[in-house]
């Protein structure tokens, strides 16, 4: 019993050591653009530039949020998928309130969006005309980006900190780390994730997954991106290429 407390504990006190190691990296290495440099930019040189950079962020981000700690903790150290939220679990029992949270957010998203201090920071896909494709691209990095991104902390860092330390604790340590990582974006964004944080533990909480949350967190993501570029009067939208 006493060596499954501590087995328990190791788990936790790794997973916090984790968040804290692999966002560091993540910083110091779209930081100085290093994936953009070395591999983006080489495979693609005919990409804008303000493509490459988007790419290079959300890629170093699924790397270091995603990747990494997915060899760590299911790979190395063969923390079953169901000890970290990698499972469907009671997904589906609560369709409801992930539907009652879908609209909420495409309400929240809407209203925020209309403003111009808002748009200066999204989308984060900085690029004067868009096309079908820009959207595509956006949508499909930020969705791989935010699976990285809640894996780490609704997964790894939620049920192992959970399961040792209880509901409370693991709440606290999730939401102070969660408001540290964001401190970057500024005071504002940092204190917004406290409330979007909490809502997203308690939906791994309730279905033993961390499957509600990213679904959650990507539309809360993806729907800025989209509702900004419409309310932008500054980005002018393309059906096709050949439009421009």
């Amino acid at each position: 019993m006493a060596e499954i407390i501590l087995k328990t504990e190791f788990l936790a006190s790794l997973a916090i050591f984790s968040v804290l190691l692999f966002f560091w990296l993540y910083f110091f290495t779209a930081k100085r653009r290093l994936l953009l440099k070395y591999f983006i930019q080489p495979l693609f040189p005919s990409w804008s530039a303000g493509a490459i950079e988007f790419i290079s962020y959300k890629l170093t981000g699924i790397l270091f949020t995603g990747v990494l700690p997915f060899l760590v903790f299911v790979l190395i150290l063969s923390v079953p998928l169901s000890g970290i939220g990698l499972v469907v679990g009671r997904t589906i029992h609560f369709w409801y309130l992930l539907i009652i949270l879908i609209i909420i957010t495409a309400i929240a998203s809407f209203r925020m969006s209309q403003s111009s201090k808002f748009q200066q920071m999204s989308p984060e896909l900085k690029l004067k005309d868009w096309c079908p494709r820009h959207v595509i691209l956006s949508v499909s990095a930020w969705l791989l980006y935010i699976l990285g991104y809640e894996f780490l902390f609704r997964g790894v860092l939620w049920f192992l900190s959970s399961e040792a330390f209880g509901f409370w604790p693991a709440l606290i340590i999730n939401l102070l780390l969660y408001s540290i990582v964001h401190l970057p974006q500024g005071k504002l964004i940092a204190l917004g994730t406290i409330p979007v944080g909490t809502v997203l533990c308690l939906l791994s909480h309730l279905t033993g997954s961390f499957i509600p949350a990213f679904l959650i967190h990507s539309f809360i993501a993806v729907l800025t991106d989209l509702f900004s570029l419409y309310h932008n009067t500054e980005v002018r939208l393309h059906l096709s290429d050949t439009d421009k």
